[in-house]
């Protein structure tokens, strides 16, 4: 069942479209890595999806129906930027506000509820400004939690934290989704982190989808490569191309070539070595989600 569906989603300020088009699926029980730089439409196309803007064209679906249907929306919990969070309350009072506010039934049992699912101790009277950026972000996951979303939308919940936090909110999210079945969006500039918990990813560019994948499917397209770094690199591949009938690979800054595919690593050097090249640098690497993201954003390559 598609929880999440856009098409030809469109947001635009002034002259710039923020969102250009986009069409973008995520299924019930995802974790979904929203992945794209700085300016990319990340976080527009979070507001749009939970009714903070207004599309200027096409249209987004929360469970089958319109963003503006209350009962949809009712069912997603939201966490976009720095949580609002009011400074001089406890974790528990901030809550239970925004419980009260929100019209919850049975405020207090829930807020105590959301407070140990993020970990955090009901009973804590310290004030929220005295709270670690860690503690400060589990609280807005929290607030994000009170009254039962099926779907959350995190907009970089990791960003700013130390790695004991990143390690917490990662944990989080992995124990909301495989115990509670939530189905998760969360958009993050720290790939490495993303790829240890997202089920699908899309990445954005420029406000438009350059693509959606699996894990699975992007762990079929991280392949393996030999990285060479010579003082003569176009020379080199030339060689290599020629002499080991190589067609897979990629010319990288600095003198590298890296070699895609199965190959014979002595050879290479034999090669090299023979013609005269001198191999400064040489070994098998795996490409990572970075990687692939750095290669679709438009790196130079023959692949």
């Amino acid at each position: 069942m598609a929880v999440i569906q856009t098409f030809g989603l469109s947001k635009r300020y002034k002259d710039k479209w923020a969102v250009d088009h986009l069409d973008l699926q995520v299924e019930q029980g995802d974790i979904y890595g929203f992945i794209g730089q700085n300016g990319a439409g990340k976080s527009t196309t979070l507001k749009l999806l939970c009714g903070l803007a207004r599309p200027t064209r096409g249209e987004a679906l929360l469970f089958g129906k319109p963003v503006r249907d209350l009962v949809s929306r009712r069912r997603v919990g939201v966490l976009i930027e720095q949580p609002g969070l009011y400074p001089d309350l406890s974790g528990r009072e901030n809550l239970k506000l925004y419980a009260i506010l929100s019209g919850l039934d049975s405020p207090d049992k829930q807020v105590d509820e959301v407070l140990e699912t993020v970990g955090l101790v009901p009973g804590e009277k310290k004030p929220v400004k005295h709270y670690s950026m860690g503690m400060r972000q589990r609280l807005g996951v929290g607030l994000a939690l009170l009254g039962g979303p099926d779907l959350l939308l995190l907009d970089e919940p990791i960003n700013g934290l130390d790695p004991e936090g990143i390690r917490e909110m990662r944990e989080l999210l992995l124990r909301l989704n495989r115990e509670q079945g939530l189905t998760i969006l969360v958009s993050s500039h720290i790939l490495g982190e993303l790829s240890k918990i997202a089920t699908q990813y899309g990445i954005i560019q420029a406000g438009r989808m350059v693509e959606q994948l699996s894990a699975e499917e992007l762990a079929q397209k991280c392949t393996d490569y030999l990285h060479v770094r010579t003082d003569q690199p176009r020379k080199a591949a030339a060689l290599l191309e020629r002499e080991l009938h190589l067609t897979r690979w990629e010319m990288r800054p600095e003198g590298e070539i890296r070699v895609y595919g199965a190959v014979d690593t002595k050879a290479v050097g034999q090669v090299l070595t023979q013609a005269g090249i001198s191999v400064e640098e040489m070994g098998l690497h795996r490409q990572d989600l970075e990687g692939y993201f750095l290669a679709r954003m438009g790196g130079e390559n023959h692949v």
